[in-house]
C-alpha cells in the first residue's frame, strides 16, 4: 500500500511539472515561431504567404526564426505550417509594449537580388487607428498580424497571412482586404515563382 501511495505521489509531481511548462509556454507566446520576412527592395502593396503547399518553398529557419523569403510576386508559397497561436502579454505596458512585443515575433525586412538585408521596414500590427502613431511619414511600413484566414476561387483552397506594405502615416484599412482576392491576385498566385510585382509601382 506504502509502495501505491509513493507511486501516486510521484505519478502527482510528474503530472504537475508537465502542467507548469505547458502552462507557462502558453503564457509566454513561445508556442508561435518568430519570423524573418526578406522581401525584394521596391516591392509594395499587398504580400501573401500560403502554408501548406506541397509544391511550395522547403522550410528555411535563420537563427531560430522561420526565414520566408519573399518572391518578386509578393507571394510566397511554403512547405511551412501555417504559425498559429497567440501572444499574451504578462506586462501591462499599453499599444507601446504590444507592438514592441509583437516586433520581436516578426521583423521585415528588404533584401537585395542575394536576398541580403539592406534595409529594415517599420513593422505596425494591424489593429485599429490607435496604432497609426508608430507609423513612420518618411519610410515604407508594414502592417498585418499573424492572423491566418482561408481562401479560394472555387477550385484552388489556400490558408494565408496577408501584410501590406506602403509609405507613409497614413493608412488606408480598404487596402487591408484578407479574403477577396481580385483576378490580378490570383495571377499572381498562379505564377508565384515568376511573375513581378515591383513592376506595378514603378513610375
Amino acid at each position: 500500500m506504502e509502495k501505491l501511495k509513493n507511486s501516486f505521489r510521484f505519478t502527482r509531481v510528474i503530472l504537475l511539472i508537465v502542467l507548469s511548462v505547458i502552462f507557462n509556454s502558453c503564457l509566454s507566446g513561445s508556442h508561435i515561431d518568430k519570423e524573418l520576412f526578406y522581401i525584394p527592395n521596391g516591392i509594395k502593396g499587398n504580400i501573401s504567404i500560403l502554408f501548406n503547399c506541397k509544391d511550395g518553398k522547403p522550410k528555411k529557419w535563420k537563427d531560430g526564426k522561420r526565414l520566408y523569403e519573399i518572391p518578386i510576386s509578393g507571394v510566397l508559397k511554403t512547405q511551412f505550417k501555417e504559425n498559429t497561436g497567440y501572444l499574451l502579454f504578462k506586462e501591462k505596458g499599453g499599444i507601446s509594449h504590444e507592438v514592441s512585443r509583437y516586433r520581436e515575433y516578426a521583423q521585415f525586412f528588404y533584401v537585395d537580388d542575394n536576398y541580403k538585408p539592406v534595409k529594415k521596414i517599420n513593422y505596425v500590427p494591424y489593429f485599429g487607428a490607435n496604432y497609426e502613431a508608430f507609423l513612420d511619414e518618411n519610410q515604407i511600413n508594414v502592417t498585418g498580424t499573424n492572423n491566418i484566414i482561408g481562401f479560394g476561387n472555387g477550385k484552388e483552397k489556400y490558408i494565408s497571412a496577408d501584410y501590406l506594405l506602403f509609405f507613409g502615416d497614413i493608412l488606408d484599412y480598404k487596402k487591408v482586404d484578407l479574403i477577396n482576392k481580385t483576378k490580378h491576385d490570383w495571377s499572381r498566385i498562379e505564377k508565384w515563382d515568376t511573375y513581378d510585382y515591383r513592376n506595378k509601382w514603378k513610375n
